[in-house]
């Protein structure tokens, strides 16, 4: 059974997933009340505009803004652990309807946002009932929270963290890092269930997807995902201008594709570059027509920005470039991306501010280029490919829920 929220606001909207939800799954959907809309209100923004719930797109001038500080400093002093806090009474009241109402044997969280998991605690406490909780991101500090709250907000939020990993009957995170960050804050939970279950991708998502867009003139390097503040492609413009003087024939090898959302300074940097002719923008698509351009690729590009808090982040993206059977070009610092990069032999890894290794490698791959196009999508090894396919990560979480409720049930 799955509860969610009713008419919830979100960055972005993608419909085509609902169809992936088999048909005998029950959705119940709770009241949720937005504080988002008051700050479009607030801020002036467009009330049709989706709200980045981090505001990560907004440039360095616009975060300076009155009307921009203000709703940020309420957010971080009021909204602990974040602005869906207003959910939790709403989401409890049908969690508990539904337990009544179903053979409920165990429950799930997953964050973020953080909110989920104090639900879950509440159902947890109120139903007895076993609870395993699932981070995707970690908590205090972590780039989808405030990184500053006041004193008090930041204690009460230390609280809800350390309650949520007192009570979880086990405690799954996506990366090491992940679950090192947590510990860092709560060295005394060392002896909790700790598992690590990676992110994956759907194989059945390839299906029926045709190539879009196939430029058989350049190399394609395509990066599919939100681009924002710190994680940019500055130094790729860079080293693309470079070669633009030094070696114009090599540069003009390439085309960049941006599927996504991209945040205006970043769009406005490549729009002022000699290179910009090489990039082009795609908005905002759904998850099939994003494959279609990337299965039309020739190198997947990652991005991840050079953060000590990023170390410990193995995006999904990664895995789905992985079964889209393309070489990744990472420009990416030390840590598990680059590690899981190299120990399977999956592309390259240069540092994001390194513009010369960038400059070096993008030479490399315009010498290879034909080799690229003639192996498209036969990079990565079949048996990596299958290692990282959902379908296993789902039996390992199938088979979790199953022995925790049966452990609960023979203890009762």
């Amino acid at each position: 059974m799955v509860l969610t929220a009713r008419n919830a606001d979100y960055p972005a909207f993608d419909y085509s997933f609902e169809k992936e939800v088999p048909q005998e799954v029950p959705v119940y959907r709770s009241r949720i009340w937005e504080p988002y809309r008051i700050y479009r209100r607030f801020t002036g923004k467009d009330m049709s505009e989706a709200t980045d719930i981090a505001t990560l797109t907004l440039d360095e001038q616009a975060r300076k803004s009155w009307r921009e500080r203000i709703p940020q400093w309420v957010r971080s002093a009021f909204f602990v652990p974040d602005a869906r806090i207003v959910w939790l009474p709403f989401a409890v009241r049908m969690g508990m309807r539904i337990i009544r109402k179903e053979k409920v044997c165990a429950i799930f969280s997953t964050a973020p946002p953080y909110t989920t998991l104090l639900i879950g605690l509440f159902l947890h406490r109120l139903s007895h009932l076993p609870w395993v909780v699932d981070f995707r991101d970690s908590w205090i500090g972590w780039l989808s929270a405030p990184q500053w709250r006041p004193v008090i907000s930041r204690k009460i939020e230390w609280r809800m963290e350390e309650a949520v990993l007192k009570h979880a009957a086990k405690i799954l995170t996506v990366t090491r890092g992940i679950r090192d960050d947590l510990l860092s804050r709560h060295p005394d939970k060392k002896g909790k269930c700790w598992m690590l279950l990676p992110n994956g991708y759907d194989a059945q998502d390839f299906e029926g997807i045709v190539p879009k867009d196939v430029d058989d003139r350049h190399l394609v390097l395509t990066y599919s995902g939100s681009l924002y503040g710190p994680r940019n492609p500055e130094s790729l413009v860079q080293a693309l201008e470079i070669l633009l003087e030094e070696a114009p024939e090599v540069a003009q090898t390439f085309s960049v594709r941006l599927v996504g959302r991209v945040g205006g300074p970043i769009l406005e940097r490549i729009r002022q570059s000699p290179a910009s002719g090489l990039f082009r923008h795609i908005p905002y698509v759904p998850h099939h027509e994003s494959l279609a351009y990337l299965l039309a690729s020739d190198v997947a590009l990652l991005i991840i920005d050079d953060a000590p808090v990023n170390r410990g982040i193995l995006t999904g993206k990664i895995f789905e470039y992985i079964g889209a059977g393309l070489p990744i070009l990472a420009l990416a610092g030390e840590g598990e991306a680059a590690e899981l990069i190299r120990k399977y032999r999956l592309g390259w890894v240069v540092h994001p501010r390194d513009v010369a290794g960038i400059t070096n490698i993008l030479r490399e791959l315009a010498e290879q280029k034909e080799a690229l196009k003639r192996n498209r999508r036969g990079w990565a090894d079949s048996k990596v490919q299958q290692r990282f396919e959902r379908r296993q990560q789902a039996k390992m979480l199938a088979d979790l829920l199953n022995k925790v409720a049966i452990c609960a049930d023979i203890k009762t």
